[in-house]
């Protein structure tokens, strides 16, 4: 169900949402940058641009989320004492879109991922501002999932206002690749022409966080090089 733009903006200012985050790899981020805005995973694919896999993919296609774009209400490397599990590149966009763009809004009652083909539009999605106002606090901050219904164009990068990217502090492979310099060099690379998106780039300072010791113990060399790598390298 399509949420009343303005509504929407006045609650989330009202429950202190400052900004939206979108999260994702290197590689699909690259993309991104190169397209000048975020684009959901069936218009990567319809127009034969590059991205990396994810696990969601065919649920996404069954439950016909797959056209649409993702963004959350918090930055969830730092909600939870974690990295992110999308990737180590976040986009932080802010909320003024939602007073300007005629982009369809929903918010999820819980990720996709977890949908089952018993569930009711009802049981997905909030119907209204005002459910979602009186059911704020039913549902954990990841499962109140805001997606943008079929752009099917790139959108959002008017209000970007900051590119964070991770430092794993992680080395892999025996040619010794440096995955923060992989990731640095990629997005300087594909920012050579981009000024005003280079500008917007800042490395991640973690306080109390697990994420560097997750990424050397916790994730395996193909899914750290599916995370961070570009796509020529991603072959490992």
């Amino acid at each position: 169900m399509r949420l009343d733009n303005k509504e929407l903006y006045d609650l989330l200012h009202e429950k202190k949402v400052t900004h939206f985050h979108h999260a994702n790899t290197l590689s699909t981020s690259i993309t991104f940058i190169e397209n000048d805005g975020l684009l959901s995973r069936e218009d990567v694919v319809d127009n034969k641009l590059f991205q990396t896999p994810q696990a969601s993919d065919e649920e996404d296609v069954k439950f016909d989320v797959f056209g649409d774009v993702f963004i959350d209400t918090v930055d969830l490397h730092g909600f939870f004492p974690r990295q992110n599990l999308y990737g180590p590149v976040l986009f932080k966009l802010n909320l003024d879109f939602l007073l300007k763009e005629d982009l369809h809004v929903w918010v999820t009652k819980n990720n996709p991922m977890f949908w089952g083909e018993h569930l009711t539009m009802d049981d997905k999605y909030f119907q209204s501002v005002d459910e979602l106002r009186k059911r704020w606090d039913e549902f954990d901050t990841q499962r109140k999932m805001f997606t943008i219904k079929k752009p099917k164009a790139p959108i959002l990068f008017e209000y970007l206002e900051k590119i964070l990217i991770d430092n794993p502090e992680t080395i892999i492979n025996e040619g010794g690749i440096n995955l923060y310099t992989e990731l640095q060099h990629a997005l300087f690379s594909a920012t050579e022409e981009k000024p005003a998106l280079r500008r917007l780039i800042e490395v991640r300072e973690c306080g109390y966080c697990y994420c560097t010791k997750n990424y050397l113990n916790d994730i395996s060399v193909s899914e750290l090089a599916r995370l961070f790598l570009p796509k020529k390298t991603l072959i490992l």
